[in-house]
């Protein structure tokens, strides 16, 4: 295969679940004539999806990657995940991939898997290129659905070809560059005259064909002008030109299954989307690589995917990991097909690769040279938006959970694991159930450990209502010295988010300065278990303004208890109260379930704040007990048919209704 950057192409394919990604890289290897067959993923038998649990579910959950030749060119394919847990991980792809390939259909075209894809490669900066995919399953309107694309991307679409109709069976397209006509049958494609009722619409396309790559230089719009005509050269001159400055996003259609369209698709990568932009002098300059993926191979362990930026990356060499700020040796170099491997003694500059064992290395880190180090920006992933809780069912999985959930956050980025200090769980945090179901699933699977999951607990808190004053006096008459303490303290209620204040008002010595620290620190002990079910106390005021000592008996210890005791006396008096969590939700559903995702909202008790239209699509903003939260992300996704998306993050503390506070008063005395 070349290894020249010039014949170089990184295509990264995304897109929503069912869109055909999978099916879309089997094409391309059977055109490329490295695979016999098609595999499918109804079957179970594709290249891409060869984990057992993406077998079982049906859709991708990591990113694969696989080469191929074509017409002299070297193509490396990264093909992403759709389901709407997942999509995150496509960020990753797109930071080494110079092109997106953006694989639609019909009825996708307004998910939100479809528009959070192309909203990651815009931000990535990845070249567009539009292929709608499963033409041989659904009928359409040529230039409507052009202008749906333009609509729902904010792009100007520009199609390369005409879809090729009968009876509404899809049957090949009409090239508009060449102005040739191609069908398949049973895959093999041969050219046709163009069908006279397509001609109207081959001129009207053709003509925006033109007059796109002709304003993308002065030249051609001169001769397009005079003669409104251009060569095919000329056209794709153009293209490639409109296609590097983002001026036009290309459409092109096929179908996957069907292996219609796959060879002209391949040659639009070739021929118009851009090679790995390197310097003139990179291939020459000292090695520098990203690593955009790490994965865990059963017999191997974990295995990193990278790109080379620079130089090239050679086994048996010595590198400087500048994220983590240590050295680490390469081992072995491979190419990826798939779950396969090929070992190669190095990857240059604008090619991907991968290796296994390095010690330190994960998503995200940069390897290059000590001397010459670089650093790259952070890839940006979202917040987890799912918790669960996750205990260990015996013994054995309590000795093993701690190093496999290590194992599994250092491949995720999408998953956060955290030992909530103030419940004592193990919280397990990702982008949605389905995500937490399949983390729980490899622990069984990969690392036989088993766990019991359950709720996290909310972190409720408790505050006061009134202002009141206590005395807190601690005294013990031992043999010897006693302990005697004693404080006067003022509580009162500090608005929402205002935390805790301390007040030292003794005056005339009443205690002396050196005990008022140790009533601080009673007092604060004190704060951390509430009266009313022994959540922490927030959002309140304590003044110390009067007390009395004991020249012999007074100590540190003594005046510590009566804080605390003080405390406690006036929470009792200052009529308590439980406050809950509340978190803002930012929920994006297609406008025919806005009422019943509002609905959904409203019986958790959320406040809509605002909705904001957008597209044939609603932006519904809301505040929302956490504790109501409990499987959104499946719910949301039944309502909307999967074609919802929220976000969240938390947003303030405020009262319990009373109903709700008695009965965890109740659970928490029962449970104590």
């Amino acid at each position: 295969m070349p290894t020249s950057s010039e014949k170089l192409r990184n295509l990264a394919i995304i897109g929503g679940q069912g869109t055909g990604k999978t099916s879309l890289v089997e094409a391309f290897l059977y055109q490329a004539k490295l695979i016999n067959k098609m595999g499918s993923v109804t079957q179970g038998n594709t290249l891409s999806d060869y984990d057992q649990i993406e077998k079982k579910r049906g859709f991708s959950i990591n990113p694969s990657l696989f080469h191929l030749p074509w017409r002299d060119h070297k193509i490396n394919l990264l093909d992403g995940p759709g389901f709407t847990d997942f999509i995150p991980r496509i960020r990753a792809l797109l930071r080494v991939a110079e092109t997106a390939l953006m694989v639609v259909t019909p009825s996708t075209l307004t998910g939100s898997e479809t528009r959070k894809a192309w909203q990651y490669a815009r931000e990535e900066k990845a070249f567009p290129l539009i292929f709608l995919n499963k033409m041989d399953e659904e009928t359409v309107d040529f230039s409507e659905l052009t202008s749906r694309i333009e609509k729902e991307f904010s792009t100007t679409c520009l199609p390369l070809q005409i879809p090729i109709t009968s009876d509404k069976s899809f049957l090949g397209v009409v090239d508009l560059i060449g102005v040739r006509g191609k069908v398949y049958e049973e895959g093999k494609a041969k050219e046709v005259k163009i069908p006279k009722d397509l001609e109207e619409e081959v001129k009207k396309f053709r003509k925006k064909l033109l007059e796109a790559v002709a304003e993308t230089d002065d030249t051609l719009i001169e001769k397009y002008l005079e003669t409104e005509e251009l060569t095919e050269a000329e056209i794709k001159k153009g293209l490639r030109d409109g296609i590097s400055s983002h001026t036009f996003t290309p459409l092109l259609f096929g179908s996957a299954t069907k292996n219609v369209g796959i060879d002209l698709l391949l040659d639009t990568v070739v021929d118009f989307l851009p090679s790995p932009q390197l310097k003139e002098s990179a291939e020459k300059e000292s090695p520098s690589a990203f690593v955009f993926q790490t994965l865990l191979e059963a017999h191997l362990g974990e295995l990193n995917l990278f790109k080379v930026f620079s130089g090239a990356l050679s086994s048996g060499t010595t590198v400087y990991n500048s994220t983590k700020r240590t050295e680490e040796k390469i081992g072995q170099i491979y190419l990826m097909q798939g779950n396969s491997r090929e070992e190669t003694p190095r990857i240059v500059a604008g090619d991907i690769g991968a290796v296994a064992k390095l010690k330190n290395t994960g998503t995200g880190d940069v390897l290059c040279t000590r001397e010459n180090p670089i650093t790259l920006p952070p890839l940006q992933f979202p917040e987890p938006n799912t918790s669960i809780a996750l205990k260990p069912k015996g013994e054995k999985d309590e000795k093993k959970m701690g190093m496999a959930l290590a194992k599994l956050v250092k491949v995720d980025p999408l998953l956060k694991i955290e030992m909530d200090k103030e419940s004592g769980q193990t919280i397990l945090s990702g982008t949605g159930e389905v995500h937490l179901e399949i983390m729980i699933d490899r622990l069984k699977t990969e690392f036989n450990v088993e766990v019991q999951t359950e709720q996290p607990k909310v972190p409720y808190r408790e505050t006061i209502t009134l202002s009141t004053e206590a005395q807190g006096r601690y005294k013990r008459q031992t043999g010897g010295h006693g302990q005697y303490g004693d404080v006067w303290l003022r509580v009162r209620p500090l608005p929402r988010g205002k935390g805790f204040i301390f007040v030292n008002k003794i005056k005339g010595g009443a205690i002396p300065s050196r005990y008022i620290p140790s009533v601080e620190k009673g007092v604060k002990e004190a704060l951390t278990k509430g009266i009313l079910a022994s959540y922490p106390m927030v959002d309140l005021e304590v003044t110390l303004f009067d007390g009395t000592y004991h020249p012999v008996d007074s100590s540190d210890l003594a005046f510590h208890i009566a804080g605390s005791m003080g405390l406690k006396k006036a929470l009792g008096q200052a009529k308590p109260i439980l406050l809950e969590p509340i978190v803002e939700l930012e929920v994006e559903v297609p406008d025919e379930f806005l009422g019943d995702t509002n609905g959904d909202l409203s019986s958790r008790r959320g406040k809509i704040l605002e909705v904001e239209p957008s597209q044939e699509r609603q932006t519904i903003r809301a505040t929302v007990p956490l504790a109501e939260l409990h499987n959104y992300s499946t719910s949301l996704r039944s309502i909307t048919q999967g074609r919802g998306a929220f976000a969240k993050k938390f947003s303030h503390y405020e009262r319990l209704p009373d109903e709700t506070a008695q009965r965890i008063i109740a659970q928490t005395k029962k449970s104590n």
